[in-house]
């Protein structure tokens, strides 16, 4: 039941237009990584993973300037496989509570919207005061 009602509000997500990145966030160990991929996987037709807890080097990607075009060549060099195609891609930060620049990005990637991002983590807001830019108007949270 929990299943289905997370994987219907992404795909109520993904239908909108001029989506916002969309903040998934909860307690350890729920299934979060797990649902997000799964949907990702079944509805993009590129999925590029980045968990900033498995790799911590992925923080590099968002050590330089946060303009999407810098992001995405750094993405490119850094995580292996990613295809980012305009329209047709999905970025997924897993662990994001690990690197607050890539929550700072958020405002961003929205702007820039070439990309669907989800980004996903937990303890989300207890170290707020790490984050050097939170993207208020910029996220959506599930």
């Amino acid at each position: 039941m929990l299943k289905r009602k997370i994987y219907d509000e992404l795909l109520r997500w993904k239908s909108l237009d001029n989506k916002l990145c969309l903040l998934v966030k909860g307690a350890r160990q729920v299934g979060k990584t797990f649902i997000i991929e799964l949907f990702a996987r079944e509805n993009y037709k590129h999925f590029t993973f980045i968990n900033f807890a498995q790799n911590p080097t992925y923080k590099t990607i968002f050590e330089r300037d946060l303009d999407v075009e810098t992001i995405i060549k750094q993405i490119s060099l850094r995580v292996p496989d990613a295809e980012l195609v305009p329209g047709e891609t999905v970025i997924f930060l897993d662990e994001i509570q690990d690197c607050t620049r890539a929550r700072a990005a958020l405002k961003f990637l929205t702007q820039d919207g070439r990309f669907d991002v989800i980004a996903s983590g937990s303890m989300l807001g207890i170290n707020y005061k790490d984050v050097p830019s939170y993207p208020v108007g910029y996220v959506d949270r599930c």
